[in-house]
């Protein structure tokens, strides 16, 4: 079988390569440009990428749908799928995904942030560059212990993100589209109950899915929801958070503090206001980073699904749809 590797953005790149070529029955083709892509396509009957912008999905899409593909399936290795779903997904193909690899990393990450900002570390770091010793700005410090925490999204970030923030004596509840029980929380509320929610909560990480019905879901109404002092992380996506807002909360001290791993756009400009708002920390979107495990479960995740396609078996971790 040809499988075609787009190794665009080089996430576990080694691993997934080395997984690849280790399929018996499979003959592997790595590729860094979308020419080169397009050009090895129409001998291809598996191909391996990343999430790709909606201009760049939309060529590979056609290419895959067009009378002479003989594609017979697409793995994309990220979990952001969006802009092979602002392109239209291949309908004729099977289509799976890397379902869950990085989310210790990234639960990982949010408590990181939460951590960092409770414990006031970047006046910390500030003050250690001026080598000056002042103690006014703990009056500010906040503990996780005996705390709520609102997790905005209840996919596979939620559930290893929630027993680690019980670990640090929080209490966990979650707000979802569908709102079903859940046993990794200590309570479920659907979506539109995230106002009342937030006015109880001491702290926020959003890791929902960007929808149409998402964007902006933080916005100057539901800043103005949340308890006064509140933290806030998004490890989601950029657009789920009205940034001019966020700079509004953050400045009137609505919210004690926010971490962003994501961004919108991204990368942020040179000059963005969200640079120079207070109480702030920006993270170049690298939470899924750093882990051995996660670049091992991303690689296994395309090479156990090739396996399988090989000998006929159903595929793990469809799309739906």
């Amino acid at each position: 079988m040809q499988v075609v590797y787009w190794a665009r953005l080089g996430l576990a790149r080694p691993q997934v390569t080395a997984a690849l070529q280790a399929v018996p029955g499979a003959t592997l083709t790595v590729v860094d440009t979308l020419p080169e892509l397009l050009a090895a396509l129409p001998g291809a009957e598996a191909l391996v990428t990343y999430d790709a912008p909606p201009p760049l999905a939309r060529q590979i899409v056609a290419a895959i749908e067009a009378p002479e593909s003989r594609l017979r399936w697409l793995h994309i290795l990220t979990a952001g799928r969006e802009g092979f779903e602002a392109a239209g997904m291949p309908r004729r193909i099977p289509v799976s995904w890397a379902a869950g690899a990085v989310a210790p990393a990234v639960a990982e990450h949010a408590m990181a942030l939460l951590l960092a900002l409770g414990r006031q570390v970047p006046a910390v770091l500030a003050q250690q560059a001026k080598a000056h010793w002042d103690r006014g700005f703990t009056t500010r410090a906040t503990s996780l212990e005996g705390a709520t925490l609102a997790i905005i999204g209840m996919g596979h970030i939620a559930r290893e993100l929630a027993p680690r923030a019980r670990a640090f004596g929080m209490r966990v509840e979650a707000v979802t589209r569908t709102a079903r029980p859940e046993q990794a929380v200590d309570a479920v509320h659907p979506l539109p109950a995230l106002h009342g929610v937030l006015a109880r909560t001491d702290a926020i990480v959003v890791a929902i899915n960007l929808a149409p019905a998402t964007q902006h879901l933080f916005n100057s109404d539901a800043f103005a929801a949340c308890k006064r002092g509140a933290l806030l992380v998004n490890v989601g996506r950029g657009g789920l958070v009205d940034q001019a807002a966020l700079i509004a909360a953050l400045q009137s001290g609505q919210l004690g503090g926010a971490g962003l791993d994501v961004t919108d756009p991204e990368p942020l400009p040179d000059g963005d206001p969200l640079w120079f708002a207070p109480n702030l920390i920006i993270a170049p979107h690298f939470a899924a980073s750093g882990s051995g495990r996660s670049m091992a479960r991303i690689a296994e995740g395309a090479a156990g699904n090739l396996r399988r396609l090989l000998a006929g078996e159903p595929l793990h971790n469809l799309v739906e749809g």
